[in-house]
């Protein structure tokens, strides 16, 4: 199954109120990747060089947008791109958007210390029913989760009660169901951060902005193509609830 990118909505989040910033109607969204660079293993008894995967190095993002100045998140935008802040960006993709109302389905905002989110390393195999999820360790409590599967894997997860006081991140194990192989792990908020439903696919990095021009086209409306130097690691989270 392939996902349309009209629908496609990207969100901020502010760190002077841990408001949501909805970035509204941008153009384009592009370059949010991270690639790996490469540690030189070769000894001196091989004939050609042999290399193993190093770090990541996070790349630069873009996103286009028709300038609106009335429009107070294009302004908060640009104040903090002028201010060099480091932003967690999220990406909700067509899957959770409702082009009858108009509308999608908006991430949430999680309070700092509670589990943020559920990723699946491993699908496994043979699974007839889903596993049970038990978190443990962090330094917290109260965090609960279910699994789903189809066709004997398990495909995701459902945060049932995200806990609270985790200060590292917990350990996830799957127990049951009949089958073997599946593993995930666990995402903390350590500081406030985006709680977002299982409802819709996501996509969620941090990064700076970079560049925010404003381009004045003969016959067109005002434009910009912001850049994000994208920090740390990127997760796709995949929707596992209608």
């Amino acid at each position: 199954m392939t996902i349309n990118t009209q629908g496609t909505e990207l969100f901020a989040l502010d760190p002077a109120d841990n408001s949501v910033i909805d970035v509204g109607c941008f153009t384009s969204l592009d370059g949010i990747d991270t690639a790996i660079a490469q540690i030189d293993v070769t000894c001196t008894k091989s004939k050609a060089r042999e290399y193993e995967a190093g770090l990541a190095e996070p790349g630069s993002a873009s996103f286009g947008l028709n300038i609106d100045p009335k429009n107070p998140s294009h302004l908060r935008l640009h104040q903090l791109k002028k201010a060099g802040t480091k932003l967690k960006w999220v990406v909700g993709w067509s899957d959770g958007y409702d082009f009858e109302a108009e509308t999608g389905i908006p991430p949430l905002v999680g309070a700092e210390g509670t589990l943020a989110g559920i990723v699946l390393n491993s699908a496994g195999t043979d699974y007839t029913t889903a596993p049970a999820v038990a978190i443990t360790g962090g330094g917290g409590s109260g965090a609960t989760a279910t699994a789903q599967i189809a066709d004997g894997k398990v495909t995701g997860f459902t945060i049932t009660n995200a806990g609270s006081g985790y200060t590292t991140i917990p350990t996830v194990a799957l127990t049951g169901g009949d089958g073997t192989g599946a593993s995930a792990r666990a995402l903390i908020n350590e500081s406030a951060d985006f709680d977002l439903p299982n409802t819709r696919t996501w996509l969620t990095f941090e990064g700076y902005m970079n560049a925010f021009p404003f381009t004045f086209g003969l016959g067109d409306v005002v434009k910009s193509n912001v850049g994000i130097q994208v920090s740390g690691e990127i997760e796709l989270i995949v929707k596992t609830s209608a």
